[in-house]
């Protein structure tokens, strides 16, 4: 296993969050890649109804992925989407917001 340090990478982008990259801070796991993060952005109460928290990853060269991690009573789950599938969720999400908004939504 080849280990990456702050010293093999030339670039970071933009988006890339020096206090959260995997090149400069090291993982929480052993496991986890070195990879580059961007901020968290938090969504939700975790001790109510439950939390979301995203941010973008990525590897040089690499299309960044965004990371969603949810949490609530029952657990916790985490997936790294493309940004295709994310733009797939947030159209989702949207129409969702549009038929809730919608006075005959709640009628069946």
């Amino acid at each position: 296993m080849t280990r990456t340090n702050a010293a093999d990478v030339t670039s970071h982008p933009n988006w890339c969050a020096p206090d959260r990259c995997g090149h400069l801070v090291p993982p929480l796991m052993t496991h986890m890649a070195r990879r580059h993060r961007g901020p968290l952005v938090q969504v939700g109460d975790s001790r109510e109804s439950g939390m979301v928290i995203t941010y973008l990853i990525g590897a040089d060269g690499r299309e960044p992925l965004i990371a969603v991690h949810a949490r609530c009573r029952a657990g916790n789950a985490w997936a790294e989407l493309s940004l295709t599938q994310v733009s797939q969720l947030v159209e989702r999400l949207r129409d969702l917001l549009a038929q809730s908004s919608d006075p005959g939504a709640g009628n069946a």
